[in-house]
């Protein structure tokens, strides 16, 4: 996810995104983002609110990237899916963790 956008931005494409009728792919199109950064931000907000749009800076320690690792393989998750469960901003954390 850019850090380009605040949380606010970020809050008013997801509410564009989930009270109209506009594809979540034409809300992306009208504010020039990546469809795949939208449904991020959507997923995190369905999964921890406001709080989810948020810019969040954390180190995660080996045991919680091997726990988080084993949750998505066990459940047959989607790197996107866990990602937006555990909360984990940074896009391509999770496909680096497992290739590590």
């Amino acid at each position: 996810m850019s850090n380009r956008y605040d949380e606010w931005f970020k809050l008013r494409v997801v509410q564009q995104c989930l009270r109209e009728e506009t594809s979540l792919r034409e809300v992306a199109r009208q504010h020039c983002l990546d469809a795949s950064t939208v449904r991020q931000w959507l997923d995190n907000y369905r999964q921890h609110g406001v709080t989810g749009l948020r810019k969040k800076y954390t180190h995660r320690s080996a045991a919680f990237k091997l726990a988080v690792l084993e949750r998505m393989w066990r459940d047959g998750l989607s790197h996107r899916q866990t990602a937006a469960l555990f909360d984990i901003r940074e896009r391509r954390a999770i496909g680096r963790w497992e290739r590590q």
